[in-house]
């Protein structure tokens, strides 16, 4: 198992994880489609590969507010500075641009992110090889894709060899989704987020980088990863102090590589 953490295009984050023995960093789409050249090969310079990013896209890919050009504008530059970076892996969670808006039925809804994703994404995807990986997000920030089985469910409807899903332990703990389903759809999973998924109603975090105080065990969802065949597993969780955060989780995940 591989281990990464998601930092934007930040590059002092960057070096600061390759100080600390990660595998690799995981960027942010939305960022890195709008830096120069200057700022990608300084990324590249870190000496840190950069596999993955997520927050696909942040405008409306259905409803009234949805606009197809600046949309394919978007993902032209994205795609192409993505395949600059050598990311192998794209996250669609985008929980705004995808929300179902009121009065569209959940059937038409997931009908608009699979005509999204084959019309203007896997073209793209095909041309850069790069893959997407559907982040199922927990009810409350999206109504239409919640779990692992739904991720599954729009990617075999897009039925491409580059569309594929993530398991976040986060969206899973809050839904109770059992750890056991990931070796039921090892076949679509490619990539993985973990964090210490127990809200913690104290400071306000949904969830925060894992440490060895943690009661949730990271090797039950490593393990169940490894076994379905995962390679990449990224800590997607909020900051508390950057620098402490990654070597207390690193010294969490290091025995269970």
């Amino acid at each position: 198992m591989k281990f990464g953490a998601c930092v934007g295009t930040d590059i002092e984050k960057m070096k600061l994880l390759k100080a600390c023995g990660y595998d690799y960093a995981e960027s942010h789409c939305q960022e890195i489609a709008k830096k120069d050249k200057a700022h990608l090969d300084a990324m590249k310079a870190t000496g840190l590969t950069v596999v993955a990013a997520n927050c696909f896209i942040g405008m409306r890919i259905m409803g009234e507010e949805k606009d197809e050009n600046a949309i394919n504008e978007y993902l032209s530059q994205l795609f192409e500075k993505a395949s600059y970076l050598g990311i192998e892996y794209l996250v669609f969670g985008s929980s705004a641009a995808r929300r179902i808006p009121d009065g569209m039925s959940l059937e038409e809804g997931r009908g608009h992110i699979v005509d999204f994703l084959k019309n203007a994404v896997v073209p793209l995807a095909e041309k850069y090889n790069i893959t997407i990986a559907i982040e199922p997000l927990r009810p409350e920030e999206c109504n239409a894709i919640n779990t692992v089985a739904d991720g599954v469910e729009i990617a075999r409807a897009v039925s491409s060899p580059l569309v594929k899903v993530l398991a976040d332990v986060a969206h899973m703990y809050v839904q109770n989704e059992p750890m056991e389903c990931l070796a039921v759809y090892k076949d679509w999973l490619v990539h993985a987020h973990t964090s210490n998924p127990a809200p913690d109603p104290e400071s306000g975090r949904k969830r925060i980088y894992p440490t060895g105080k943690d009661e949730f065990r990271q090797a039950d969802f490593v393990e169940a990863l490894k076994a379905a065949g995962v390679e990449y597993c990224s800590i997607e969780a909020e900051v508390i102090d950057f620098e402490s955060d990654i070597r207390n989780a690193m010294a969490v995940l290091e025995n269970l590589r």
